[in-house]
């Protein structure tokens, strides 16, 4: 029996799924098929049964799951203590991205992880805060930008900063905004982000506090596609402050009020001392000026 026999059993009994179970381990479902039935002929027991909704865990597949984490996290925090026996960090960090880059600085943090540990692999990878959250959770990913608030005791994050929310425009529609009071821009088209993003959370708490609803026109859960649309005239959105509004822009932000929302990097509780997520932790305290967190970070003499 293997460790990667284990994190197999882990990512179908989760997943209850062969493919998605493929998917978050990438590699193909015949091979987790494989190492499945290879596990059960070691074991001596079925762990699945195998039904037209899926794969459902046996009596005794629940009984060992919890069995199948322990030896996964045992086997995790060796891994973690090796590495951080290591003059030079050897790796790889895939980081997941929930706006532009250019606002997160990550031509800065790949320029300072260069720097530090020249080999180490960096993996960019494009999602949002929904996307990211359970990315995190099944190991998909080291670490993520996040926005908005995060009560979830399996995560560590560290504030970045507040972003400035604003309600942008498309110019042609100026004469249907008029003074842009609330109740007005309720009735005009809207291209909304999902409802579990904190923008789309803001938006409705400030029509509700007006006692309206907003018309939806369509949904748009990446900044570009949701700017673009605003741009093209199909409807009015919430975006980060300062993205559009320059005399050429065929968009403009509103006088309206929102509240900031805090952008933060996240990553699971359990890997805070892994040297991985602490080596870029430092990275990114020094790109965001984070002085606190550099502090608590410095080694000690």
């Amino acid at each position: 029996m293997e460790l990667y026999h284990l994190r197999t059993f882990v990512a179908v009994a989760e997943e209850r799924n062969l493919s998605r179970a493929s998917e978050r381990l990438f590699t193909s479902q015949p091979a987790i098929s494989a190492q499945i039935k290879a596990l059960e002929e070691t074991l001596g027991l079925e762990l699945f049964d195998r039904t037209p909704k899926g794969m459902r865990l046996t009596a005794a597949g629940e009984e060992l799951l919890s069995h199948a984490h322990q030896v996964l996290n045992a086997a995790g925090a060796l891994l973690q203590q090796a590495r951080g026996l290591h003059d030079e960090l050897i790796g790889s960090i895939r980081i997941g991205l929930n706006s532009d880059a250019r606002f997160l600085r990550i031509a800065a943090l790949q320029a300072g992880l260069a720097e530090r540990h020249a080999r180490l692999d960096v993996a960019i990878l494009a999602g949002s805060t929904a996307a990211n959250l359970p990315a995190l959770r099944v190991g998909k990913l080291d670490a993520a930008f996040i926005s908005g608030t995060l009560d979830d005791p399996e995560m560590s994050v560290l504030h970045l900063c507040d972003e400035e929310l604003v309600v942008v425009a498309p110019k042609a529609m100026s004469a249907q905004i008029g003074a842009g009071d609330i109740p007005t821009l309720s009735q005009l088209p809207w291209v909304f982000t999902s409802p579990d993003c904190a923008y789309f959370q803001a938006m409705r708490a400030l029509f509700h506090a007006h006692g309206c609803e907003p018309s939806s026109t369509l949904l748009a859960n990446q900044e570009d596609a949701l700017i673009e649309l605003v741009r093209a005239g199909v409807g009015l959105g919430i975006v980060r402050a300062g993205i559009v509004g320059d005399e050429q822009d065929s968009a403009y932000e509103l006088p309206v009020v929102l509240p900031s929302i805090p952008l933060k990097l996240a990553y699971l509780r359990r890997r805070a001392n892994d040297p991985l997520i602490r080596a870029f932790r430092v990275v990114v305290a020094d790109v965001w000026s984070l002085e606190t967190e550099q502090e608590s970070l410095r080694p000690a003499v």
